[in-house]
């Protein structure tokens, strides 16, 4: 190998993010079943080896790829009321589902949730550090009172992100912005408020 080849080879980060890169659009091109380390591999224009190096399975490669394209989701910031921080975490989750983000659209990921494997990984690395922050909104909204007592449950961390994808999955298309206050009013348990 010459001097110019070794030069060009990426390595570490740079190789990490060109096979994210690879398989985020192979997921979007032959879907999760049709996926394979040796098709990541070639479009990444790399050997095999430096993927089976980094992740032993497919699920490890894809759920790795899936959560370095996640867009970073608003944090909880308690020095604004719950609706403000609930509409920021919704508005990401909007952008996710419709595709509006490099992660995969909702009918890609949909594919890759009949693996059991992967979609258990996947709802502990993606699902519940959203839910988190949702719980976070919603425990410090009853706290200082912003929110009736009893409102925070499960139900209520889970409904918005729920609401969002039944619209979509119901109109093709994220909500709009009236839509969002009207997910928000559920979960804020303020009807018509």
């Amino acid at each position: 190998m010459s001097t110019a080849d070794t030069a060009r080879r990426r390595r570490g980060a740079e190789l990490e993010s060109a096979l994210h890169e690879a398989t985020l659009a192979e997921l979007a091109e032959a879907g999760y079943g049709r996926l394979t380390m040796e098709g990541v591999a070639a479009r990444a224009h790399t050997g095999k080896a430096a993927v089976y190096r980094r992740w032993s399975t497919k699920q490890a490669l894809v759920l790795d790829a899936l959560v370095y394209s996640l867009p970073a989701l608003p944090g909880f910031d308690p020095r604004i009321p719950a609706r403000e921080n609930l509409r920021a975490v919704y508005t990401v989750l909007c952008q996710v589902f419709s595709g509006g983000t490099r992660f995969p659209a909702l009918p890609v990921i949909a594919g890759m949730l009949a693996d059991p494997a992967l979609r258990e990984c996947f709802v502990d690395a993606i699902v519940r550090p959203r839910f988190a922050v949702i719980e976070s909104i919603l425990e410090h909204a009853e706290q200082t009172g912003e929110i009736g007592p009893g409102t925070l449950s499960p139900m209520a961390v889970q409904t918005g992100p729920a609401l969002i994808m039944q619209a979509f999955l119901l109109t093709g298309h994220s909500p709009g912005a009236a839509e969002i206050e009207q997910i928000l009013d559920a979960v804020l348990n303020r009807p018509g408020a």
